[in-house]
């Protein structure tokens, strides 16, 4: 999964989009609360296995929550979070040939994904500007997800240090998987918009792994 500070950059580069009305802090909100219930990440994440492969299932969370995404921030956010995971697992894996089964390299990715976030906030003039609403509704039947302590995850990620050099994943590898999954998000937002057809979880679909 992409870090927050990925996150939070593809959604204010998806700002420009946001239905007329749209609260932009719940948007942003929603873009991150994801990965506030990491004891429950497979159910936050709409995992879905299928004959050993792994795909987060978008459009089951569309038959749940799909009357709202165009009038609740939080609920957009949150389902654009998932496209982007699905973009993140594509690139990191099929495109950069990364194995998360070898000794290490997980330990080393998180470690690249603290290095990376003040580069990124600076990049994308990030900042911890937005309110996060203190309960998850109408999302919070899907994991018991920690809002209250989002703030002060937020200001970790503004202020910690990482590696001062790259185990994996790069600045450059970063860019580019921003960029793509923005492109993504808006075709569908454009879909979304438009009543055209969304993406299809099944076609973006990686081998089951240990993560």
């Amino acid at each position: 999964m992409a870090s927050r500070m990925m996150h939070l950059a593809a959604a204010k580069l998806l700002l420009d989009m946001l239905p007329a009305g749209m609260d932009a802090s719940r948007f942003m909100s929603g873009s991150i609360m994801v990965d506030s219930a990491p004891a429950e990440r497979k159910a936050s994440h709409f995992l879905m296995v299928v004959e050993g492969r792994k795909t987060y299932d978008t459009a089951r969370f569309r038959d749940r929550y799909g009357h709202l995404l165009l009038t609740d921030g939080l609920v957009l956010g949150y389902y654009l979070h998932l496209v982007q995971d699905l973009v993140f697992r594509d690139e990191l894996y099929h495109v950069l040939g990364f194995n998360p089964r070898m000794p290490g390299y997980l330990a080393g990715l998180h470690s690249d994904y603290r290095r990376l976030n003040q580069s990124l906030a600076k990049r994308f003039c990030l900042a911890a500007d937005f309110d996060i609403p203190s309960d998850a509704s109408p999302l919070d039947k899907i994991a018991d997800f920690d809002m209250l302590g989002l703030p002060s995850a937020l200001a970790e990620d503004f202020s910690a240090p990482g590696e001062p050099e790259a185990f994996f994943f790069t600045q450059e590898m970063a860019l580019g998987y921003i960029n793509r999954a923005v492109r993504l998000c808006r075709d569908e937002l454009r879909a979304l918009q438009n009543g055209l057809p969304l993406i299809d979880p099944k076609e973006w679909m990686w081998k089951a792994d240990p993560v």
